[in-house]
């Protein structure tokens, strides 16, 4: 396992977190996105990559063609989830490519995307919930996993990699993976309803939740290190964790426990090379 081996890379005003062992693979082009960069003004400034937040289409998709510019990414092919906090994953090819960004979706409630196609980026939102990133360097394809608190207390990242298992043959040994910024377990207060799915469906569950001292009846979890030891039991074991939270840091990131529905969302991106 590594930790905090990631770089902060800015190109102008744009800013992104990059991690160390995907880059290494040089199979994928990825980043995390900040706030910082973009066109989007106002509550969603600057760098908002969400098309249903309530800003003009036309500056979302403006930040695209920024992040596409600057990074390599094939932005006519960015491929976004639907997000709505389930474990479904979907097979992207490049029959999606353009899906959530230049076009309508044709699929809904899909928080994990996987391919094994060249030239499509993946996309998935966070703004406190866990991005995780998973690259097969073996079969060449790749995995993104939107992991919010019931995303992870169901597994998602579990999930996705046993998606990318029975679709490529992918095997845990060769995956890199990363957890991206997010709420940290300094700021992830839960009540015990959250508690109990994590008890229910998380073996080491009492391993990662905490009594919160500061308010009787509340308790702290730790995502970061859930997903993490989700992917390490299944034999994962080149893990990168960023260990930023969105909620301590809100001058770079949205925050949703923060600043609430008026904000925008980062997007953690990987495509093939």
């Amino acid at each position: 396992m590594r930790r905090w081996t990631l770089r902060i890379e800015k190109q102008g005003n744009l800013e992104v977190i990059v991690f160390e062992n995907l880059e290494r693979s040089g199979m994928v082009r990825h980043c995390f996105t900040t706030r910082h960069g973009g066109v989007s003004t106002g509550v969603w400034a600057s760098m908002n990559m969400g098309l249903s937040r309530g800003e003009d289409v036309a500056a979302v998709r403006g930040n695209y063609r920024i992040l596409g510019g600057a990074l390599g990414f094939s932005a006519e092919n960015f491929v976004t989830s639907q997000q709505t906090h389930t474990t479904n994953v979907k097979r992207v090819t490049a029959a999606d490519a353009g899906q959530g960004v230049w076009k309508e979706r044709c699929y809904a409630d899909v928080d994990g995307l996987i391919t094994d196609e060249k030239g499509i980026p993946l996309v998935i939102f966070g703004a406190d919930c866990v991005p995780v990133f998973l690259l097969d360097r073996r079969h060449k394809a790749i995995g993104m996993a939107h992991c919010g608190w019931k995303g992870t207390g169901e597994r998602m990242a579990e999930k996705t990699l046993k998606a990318m298992m029975q679709a490529f043959g992918t095997e845990p040994k060769d995956v890199a993976a990363a957890v991206g910024p997010s709420i940290g377990k300094c700021c992830f207060q839960v009540d015990a309803p959250v508690v109990e799915l994590f008890e229910k469906n998380i073996p080491f569950a009492r391993e990662i939740i905490f009594d919160d001292p500061s308010e009787e009846g509340k308790y702290k979890i730790d995502l970061w290190e859930t997903n993490r030891r989700l992917l390490a039991d299944m034999g994962v074991e080149d893990i990168e964790v960023a260990g930023l939270c969105t909620m301590c840091d809100q001058e770079r990131f949205y925050s949703h426990r923060g600043m609430g529905e008026k904000r925008g969302v980062m997007a953690g991106v990987m495509e093939l090379r």
